[in-house]
């Protein structure tokens, strides 16, 4: 069977209710970093379930992507192919309105979109998250891209023009430093994502690794947090969307360093593991214009 998107573009893949409970809502602000002060309160609204303000950081939403992953392989006009062969290249998150805290969450997946990129392939799947007593209340739409390897070849260059901005190459006008714990991917798995990439060994040498790597969308998590905690002063309703491109893969232990440059009501930024002084992300947060930049 060989690609054919134009069966792929459009199919749904998945229509489904996801609980985010209090706990795993809980589980996840800790996974990406916040209260790494345990008595610093002003990150109380996304880990302490009585604060008044509790509520959900906008990243929490890739974790819909566990509802739709195992059917995305059945989309019509996607031939089967290795997993091993799938990269996560990019992840963004649009974001309307914070999920609750508790609430059910109405997950839409759809084939957006498969291009052809030489020696291999673009999958793009969006993902909308929505009330489901009320299916006009958005709370966010993931687009989330996978390069497949070996795949390419057929042709056909798609339909999305959605391009990450490239960081100056000037110095950074801030730098955050997050520090990891090297027991975060264990914990981190219980969000949903049990790929044994990031727990067995032998699994992850067998896909190139020296050891268990962390997830990429904890990474992206973490990296939403650096610019949230820099520019938004306690504010997350400043932020509209958050686009990271994955360059390379973190060791959980690791730090990861997060240069920053604004331009305009865009935070711009380059990150890199502090250990190996290696480039893992590039991405852009974009704010609402009263964030102090």
């Amino acid at each position: 069977m060989e690609v054919d998107p134009s069966k792929a573009r459009g199919h749904v893949i998945c229509e489904e209710d996801m609980m985010f409970t209090e706990e795993l809502c809980q589980l996840y602000h800790l996974c990406v970093g916040f209260n790494q002060d345990p008595c610093n309160e002003d990150d109380f609204k996304f880990i302490y379930e009585y604060d008044d303000d509790f509520t959900t950081f906008p990243t929490i939403s890739v974790l819909a992507l566990k509802v739709c992953l195992t059917k995305m392989f059945e989309t019509p006009g996607l031939p089967q192919f290795n997993i091993m062969s799938l990269l996560h290249g990019e992840q963004i998150v649009e974001v309307s309105n914070p999920i609750p805290p508790g609430s059910s969450v109405r997950c839409v997946a759809v084939m957006e979109d498969l291009a052809d990129k030489g020696k291999g392939m673009l999958m793009t799947v969006r993902i909308d998250l929505k009330n489901p007593e009320n299916l006009d209340e958005m709370y966010s739409r993931c687009y989330m891209k996978f390069y497949v390897r070996g795949l390419g070849g057929f042709g056909d260059k798609g339909i999305l023009d959605q391009k990450i901005p490239d960081p100056p190459t000037r110095e950074p006008d801030q730098s955050f430093e997050a520090p990891t714990d090297e027991r975060l991917a264990l914990f981190y798995r219980l969000c949903g994502d049990v790929n044994p990439l990031h727990i067995v060994p032998s699994a992850a040498q067998l896909a190139g690794f020296e050891k268990p790597i962390l997830h990429g969308l904890c990474t992206y998590g973490i990296l939403g947090r650096a610019v949230y905690e820099t520019y938004c002063e306690g504010d997350v309703s400043l932020i509209k969307n958050i686009s990271v491109r994955f360059v390379s893969h973190v060791y959980p232990g690791e730090t990861i360093k997060v240069d920053m440059f604004k331009e305009g009501d865009s935070i711009l930024f380059s990150a890199s593991t502090v250990e190996r002084k290696t480039v893992i992300s590039t991405g852009v947060v974009d704010l609402k214009p009263q964030a102090k930049i």
